[in-house]
């Protein structure tokens, strides 16, 4: 964390290079660690991109019931991909693996990117994994695992994939969503973009934004769904809490305070708020297994816990 903390900026695409750089070796020294956690790879799609890596855990929940958590990365809607290349291989799977050894079946899956789709298809990607979770339970079954729970899943995403995480929650309702939104249990939404107001043309983020949305940035962008969802959209929602890093840019720390306020309007409840000490846009994520920077991790699973 010491070298997260020497990077002045704070904007997210200068930060990227050095803060993978600073977690790479501290994750090779923990290989061994990460990979010990089972994995396996399904296809819940039509195409190379709907797969999905599942991480169990290896110990069995005392309660005889397993939690599921569906991760949904982020890449501005154009990156990202569950397996990463070498040497930044252990990237999300230390992500998965941090959570399955906390005794979470953990769901990581690939998403289609733009160009090759446009709104909604990043959510619907999403909604659709989490559909598959539900309808093969088969598969997350294990000798440690021997009851996932289907019917309380929470659903994390980080940046973009916080931004197609809100918005299953959001659009309008479909056979699909019907079957996926009850089963959420909770939503954490991890410095997502939750609408692009007052962002200069010059925004790395309202690009990416554009190539995604294309027309529809104002209008499609998470919180302007939450305005125009039905009252019953609304009173279905999750819980939620809202995760930011300490070191965010500031025009996204108010992003996601507005979108905050935008949520206690709709919803009449406060959404919980954790915040990422010491950790800026990247670091949350390619800190967790490397011993340092998981406080965050802990505080969301202590949210996750707290009406059990």
């Amino acid at each position: 964390m010491e070298k997260v903390a020497e990077i002045e900026s704070r904007e997210i695409f200068d930060v990227i290079e050095s803060t993978i750089g600073a977690f790479i070796p501290l994750l090779e020294e923990r290989r061994a660690e990460i990979q010990e956690i089972p994995r396996k790879t399904f296809k819940y799609g039509p195409t190379d991109r709907h797969q999905l890596d599942v991480y169990y855990p290896i110990a069995p929940n005392p309660s005889g019931t397993t939690q599921i958590l569906v991760w949904i990365y982020g890449g501005g809607f154009a990156t990202g991909e569950r397996q990463m290349k070498a040497p930044a291989d252990l990237g999300y799977a230390c992500v998965g693996a941090y959570f399955a050894r906390r005794g979470f079946i953990v769901i990581i899956p690939d998403y289609r990117l733009s160009p090759e789709t446009v709104f909604p298809g990043g959510a619907e990607d999403v909604r659709d994994s989490v559909l598959w979770a539900i309808k093969n339970p088969e598969h997350l079954t294990t000798s440690t695992t021997p009851n996932p729970d289907t019917k309380g899943i929470f659903l994390m995403g980080h940046s973009a994939g916080a931004v197609h995480a809100f918005t299953v929650l959001v659009l309008p309702e479909t056979p699909e969503s019907a079957i996926v939104r009850p089963s959420i249990a909770g939503a954490i939404l991890c410095a997502g973009v939750q609408h692009y107001d007052g962002l200069g043309p010059d925004n790395l983020m309202l690009t990416c934004a554009v190539h995604y949305y294309a027309e529809g940035v104002e209008k499609n962008a998470p919180r302007e769904l939450l305005r125009r969802a039905s009252d019953a959209t609304v009173a279905a929602l999750p819980r939620t809490v809202l995760v930011v890093a300490e070191r965010e840019p500031e025009w996204l720390l108010k992003v996601n305070d507005d979108f905050a306020e935008e949520l206690e309007a709709r919803t009449g409840v406060k959404p919980a708020k954790v915040v990422a000490k010491g950790h800026n846009h990247l670091s949350t994520n390619w800190a967790l297994g490397t011993g340092q920077g998981e406080t965050w991790a802990e505080d969301v699973i202590a949210w996750i816990k707290q009406d059990q």
